[in-house]
């Protein structure tokens, strides 16, 4: 009986190494191409940054003032701190630890399929889904210095310990519950949990699952992880008061229950987000894959694809009820879904092609078939290297400039940057409460990085500017003030887009 083509079974032979060369190449390649994204990277790249600075490791700043809109444990901030000290503050350091989290999220999906399953094809056929959606290679995951991707990470060594807990009885998975556990709370508090009522559910349909409740490494783990748990959020309200009613607002019962930042979305945004942009093409192969993965005819397969399921389920459902829905916060359902994807597609291939005339029809499909595995990946990886070049907001252009000034052997100093009134005092967008307009984290994360002396100047000041030192603008508005106010000073151009360098006489 042929489970799979004979060119997808000779692929799936040399799957490892595939995505272990494709992978690196989509996540890694031209990592600093863009400027810091203001939502939300910028902002965790300001408070890293500060924090390399002042050496504070426990309470997070922006504006080197406790942060209580970000209100997230900072364990990607450690990440991105450290890295700001060894390498310098850039977007490499930034978005390397997200980067790598996305890779070894692919690394642990092949591994489970290929080593656990003894299904080579499948894993490769996983993580070829996960490099070719948008929403897992490209921005707020993979491609972002966010916190999302090192949350899918520490759910997918959550849930891949527990399904390998229920199919082994090894209780040498609990270590892998535990550092999932511990790792997603250091990274976005709450959401760690929130695939847990879909695996619950399945627990419960299954004799062993029922009997983890009886399992001392199960209540081991649980009071390892809420006394770490307990232990940073006191601590950092002793640090910092007013951080734990932030919290409350910011992660539990105010994001839930009400709909923050005009977070305005129907019910089935995911699916819709999923089918627009960040799940294709596989968002259409996935509901004809899935019948066939829970009827494997492997047994510990089909369980795999049964908790596989239930795990993106009940995230997913999770998600949907909340009041506020954000489109990456479905990215760690992702691994899942290529699981499922991973297991169901190769037989509904043989179906096909058990279905398909011989002859130039049958080898037709053999090669759209074998192409479907690696053309997405190329495909969404092109796309994502052309989207470096092509930045449609405009307040995060001067980054290019400032970043290409930091590199001249002599940086212009004093510079001043033209941007928004308010810059200083906008610690918060004006969509937040107690937010103001000018906010703009990313121009803030270069300004602070600027090895000489800078300052942010609203368009109104330029006339009272003397020099010795030069202006910098970012847009044609900016530029007309400051000919129409020094028609004779020198200027050039510097980074991409509209940014020009001008000179200030001196008087």
């Amino acid at each position: 009986m042929i489970l799979t083509p004979p060119e997808i079974r000779r692929l799936g032979r040399i799957g490892g190494v595939l995505l272990g060369i494709i992978a690196p190449i989509g996540l890694l390649t031209d990592l600093g191409g863009l400027t810091l994204r203001q939502w939300d990277e910028a902002r965790l790249a300001v408070s890293a940054l500060e924090m390399s600075k002042t050496g504070d490791w426990l309470v997070t700043t922006f504006g080197y003032k406790p942060d209580l809109w970000n209100t997230k444990p900072p364990l990607m901030i450690w990440l991105q701190a450290g890295l700001i000290r060894l390498i310098g503050p850039s977007e490499w350091a930034v978005r390397l630890p997200a980067a790598l989290a996305a890779l070894a999220s692919i690394g642990l999906v092949y591994l489970f399929m290929a080593r656990f399953l003894r299904r080579p094809v499948g894993g490769l056929l996983a993580g070829s889904v996960l490099i070719s959606a948008l929403g897992f290679l490209g921005e707020h995951h993979g491609h972002s210095g966010d916190y999302d991707a090192l949350l899918t990470l520490a759910q997918l060594l959550l849930g891949l310990s527990l399904i390998l807990i229920l199919e082994t009885g090894h209780s040498r998975w609990w270590i892998g519950i535990a550092v999932g556990l511990i790792m997603g709370t250091l990274t976005k508090g709450v959401a760690v949990l929130l695939p847990l009522p879909g695996a619950a559910l399945y627990c419960l349909t299954q004799r062993h699952g029922r009997q983890l409740l009886l399992k001392p490494g199960l209540w081991l783990t649980l009071l390892i992880w809420s006394a770490v748990t307990v232990g940073w959020y006191a601590l950092r309200e002793w640090l910092a008061p007013g951080y734990w009613p932030a919290v409350n607002l910011n992660e539990l019962g105010g994001r839930y229950g009400t709909t923050l930042e005009a977070h305005y979305s129907p019910w089935y945004y995911y699916i819709e987000r999923m089918v627009h942009s960040k799940l294709l093409p596989w968002v259409y192969v996935l509901p004809l894959a899935i019948p066939f993965a829970l009827r494997h005819p492997n047994a510990r397969a089909r369980r795999v694809s049964w908790f596989a399921l239930s795990w993106a389920l009940g995230l997913l459902l999770v998600l949907t009820s909340a009041k506020t829905r954000i489109e990456w916060y479905a990215i760690p359902s992702y691994p899942w879904l290529a699981i499922l994807v991973g297991l169901g597609a190769p037989r509904l291939a043989t179906y096909l092609l058990r279905r398909a005339p011989k002859g130039a029809i049958q080898m037709s499909l053999r090669v759209l078939l074998t192409a479907f595995i690696i053309l997405p990946p190329l495909l969404t990886i092109r796309h994502e290297l052309r989207g470096n070049w092509r930045d449609p907001f405009v307040d995060e252009w001067p980054g290019y400039a400032i970043r290409e000034l930091r590199k001249e052997a002599h940086p212009p100093t004093p510079l001043y940057v033209v941007a928004r009134p308010g810059f200083y005092r906008a610690l918060r967008p004006s969509t937040a409460v107690g937010g103001f307009h000018g906010y703009n984290a990313s121009l803030r994360f270069y300004v602070q990085a600027y090895p000489k002396a800078v300052r942010v100047v609203p368009r109104a000041t330029i006339a009272t500017l003397q020099g010795p030192g030069y202006i910098l603008t970012a847009n044609s508005a900016d530029s007309a003030q400051v000919r129409l106010t020094f028609p004779k000073a020198p200027h050039r151009a510097v980074g991409r887009y509209a940014c020009w360098l001008w000179t200030l006489p001196t008087p």
